[in-house]
């Protein structure tokens, strides 16, 4: 059987908690790794991670309350299926959250919270083309996370982050291409700007936008779900034998 998480696991004192195997198995969840549907046997993660099953337990029942897996009782814990009408619901809740964040963030302009956002986006200006599916994803969630912060709200982050997260593993329907990761540093930069020059109206239309056009996309790839989820595991498979 091959390994589910492979060369993600960071090492043996990284995995001994339930909440670093939790870090573990969501990095392999964003990076597509583990694509929607996927099983989890608590055996099989135990045995990759060289741990007892209880932590893994602990671990899955904590990435059940962030969205991102399903548990059954009697049945194996699997990645998150997502249906189109829940998607659709999941990115009308990212506008609502992201467009109140980053007028509120607009508003608190001065800030040190602010630099969180312009390093957030020096990151990915960093990884251009170059980075990583687990890389862009990560640098994509920090500058939504970072202005959540900004705005002042840890409540705003954790439902940032939850949303996010449940959408991102969809996103690897058209992953990061060339194109859209140059298109989405534009509109990051266009966001940073108007939140600095204390725009809040226009960084809250821009920001809409952008959400917009991001689950247009995610929705397009989506609709035929089972043709879609073999291209993803098709283009794991690739990735993982490269």
């Amino acid at each position: 059987m091959t390994d589910l998480l492979g060369d993600l696991i960071d090492g043996p004192i990284a995995v001994r908690t339930s909440e670093g195997i939790a870090h573990v198995i969501r990095r392999a969840i964003l990076a597509g790794r583990l694509v929607p549907g996927t099983e989890l046997p608590e055996r099989k993660l135990a045995e990759e991670l060289s741990v007892s099953r209880t932590p893994v337990r602990e671990a899955l029942f904590v990435l059940q309350g962030e969205g991102l897996i399903d548990l059954v009782p009697g049945r194996c814990a699997r990645v998150r299926e997502v249906s189109t009408s829940e998607i659709e619901e999941i990115f009308v809740l990212r506008r609502l959250l992201e467009t109140h964040a980053v007028k509120r963030a607009a508003k608190l302009r001065n800030s040190p919270k602010i630099s969180k956002i312009e390093d957030a986006l020096a990151q990915q200006k960093r990884l251009g083309q170059a980075g990583t599916i687990l890389e862009q994803a990560q640098a994509d969630l920090a500058f939504h996370e970072a202005i959540a912060d900004a705005a002042g709200s840890q409540l705003l982050v954790t439902l940032v982050r939850r949303v996010f997260a449940i959408t991102v593993t969809y996103r690897f329907a058209y992953k990061y291409s060339a194109p859209r990761t140059s298109r989405v540093f534009k509109q990051h930069s266009a966001i940073l700007e108007a939140i600095t020059s204390g725009e809040g109206a226009e960084a809250e239309s821009l920001m809409s936008q952008h959400i917009k056009e991001s689950s247009e996309l995610v929705l397009k790839n989506v609709r035929g779900n089972q043709e879609f989820k073999d291209k993803m595991r098709e283009d794991v498979e690739v990735d993982v034998d490269a």
